[in-house]
């Protein structure tokens, strides 16, 4: 279960060292913690006006009510340890940095070697990767330009990239279905370079290894005899982490 997060809650403690915030009030306009929130772990700044720690603790209910200071993420002092406070201290609901969502980082890039084919689908490359973290968001995406590259075509074709994230079990096997698959399109004309751009989204937990594959097929609604060239392949692995 996620700590606990509120709107303009805030109290003050005062002179409470390296101990548990002994809660002492909210000033006017703000909400008291054990109005906000039941008993539980929720997430902490507390500030004094010279330094400040940020974490996650444990509401408790009480005559006073008290937060104890079970994991501190961070401080201004660039240390995980419990600041000493003297005199007032503000305590309120806030998310760290370290829990709000990251921007997407790309993992790894991939270019494969020109190739032609011919009325069948082809895959293009795959990549394993294991979770370190809880993801929210896996998108492996390819852009490939085409071209169709029969001599005497003048008709057009169909291309589709397809994505698919399968799962891996402990041997390395792949799941048969893929857990999420997208494709994209593509109407290609004689003597034009054009690209098409494929995404795949999945959720998944710390541990999970997934295979990521990236394919291109001609529909059989299209000329068999039409053959394509893919001059280039870009893979994109971004991962969006809770």
């Amino acid at each position: 279960m996620m700590a606990m997060l509120g709107n303009f809650v805030l109290e003050t403690a005062n002179n409470p060292g390296t101990n548990a915030f002994i809660l002492s009030g909210a000033p006017a306009g703000r909400r008291n913690w054990s109005g906000a929130f039941p008993d539980g772990e929720v997430y902490y700044f507390a500030d004094d006006g010279t330094q400040a720690e940020w974490g996650i603790g444990r509401l408790m209910h009480g005559i006073p009510a008290s937060i104890s200071r079970d994991t501190v993420l961070g401080t201004t002092q660039d240390k995980t340890a419990r600041l000493n406070f003297t005199g007032t201290t503000f305590v309120y609901s806030a998310l760290p940095a370290e829990y709000a969502v990251p921007v997407p980082v790309v993992q790894r890039m991939s270019v494969v070697p020109d190739r032609s084919w011919n009325g069948r689908t082809m895959t293009l490359g795959s990549v394993d990767v294991t979770l370190t973290g809880p993801a929210l968001r896996a998108e492996f995406s390819a852009t490939l330009p085409l071209t169709d590259t029969g001599a005497n075509d003048t008709t057009w074709q169909v291309a589709r990239a397809i994505m698919a994230i399968h799962t891996l079990d402990a041997q390395g096997n792949a799941s048969a279905q893929p857990i999420a698959a997208a494709g994209s399109n593509l109407r290609i004309d004689r003597f034009f370079f054009l690209g098409v751009r494929a995404s795949t989204l999945a959720h998944a937990s710390p541990g999970t290894t997934l295979r990521l594959v990236a394919s291109v097929q001609v529909p059989g609604s299209s000329s068999a005899s039409t053959v394509f060239g893919m001059a280039l392949q870009d893979g994109a692995l971004n991962w969006l982490n809770s």
